[in-house]
This record gives C-alpha cells, sequence and structure tokens, in this order.
C-alpha cells in the first residue's frame, strides 16, 4: 500500500495584493484609488438603468400573466 501523506491546504490569493509589494523598495506608499477612479461613475449609472429595465420587464410579465389568469375565471 501506498504511504499517504497530508498536503497543507492550497488556497488562491490572486485577488489579495501585499501591501510590501506596492512598491520596489519594500514600503507601501499608501496611494489607493478614489471611488471614483476604481469604479467610474458613467458603469454605475448604466448598471442601474440596464437593472431598473429588467426589473420593469419582469414586472410587465408577471403583471400580464396575472392579468391573462383572472381573465380566464
Amino acid at each position: 500500500m501506498e504511504k499517504l501523506e497530508a498536503k497543507p491546504m492550497q488556497t488562491s490569493t490572486l485577488g489579495w495584493r501585499d501591501r510590501n509589494s506596492e512598491t520596489g523598495s519594500g514600503q507601501w506608499n499608501g496611494k489607493r484609488k478614489s471611488f471614483f477612479e476604481a469604479h467610474p461613475l458613467g458603469e454605475i449609472v448604466r448598471g442601474l438603468v440596464f437593472s431598473s429595465v429588467l426589473w420593469g420587464l419582469l414586472a410587465a410579465g408577471v403583471y400580464t400573466v396575472y392579468a391573462m389568469v383572472l381573465g380566464t375565471r
């Protein structure tokens, strides 16, 4: 039989950055993007409009089905 070894759990840290790797000198420079630099206002507004349109279409569809069900009675 093979001997089983315990292996350490591997986790992905692709989304995390080490503060020490921000600059070449090993010191964290503390510069951060503002909210609107990280999330452009146009994309936020576009997302809100798009989701509002989708919710409106869903509401119209549900109302249409509801009206058809009530119309058969």
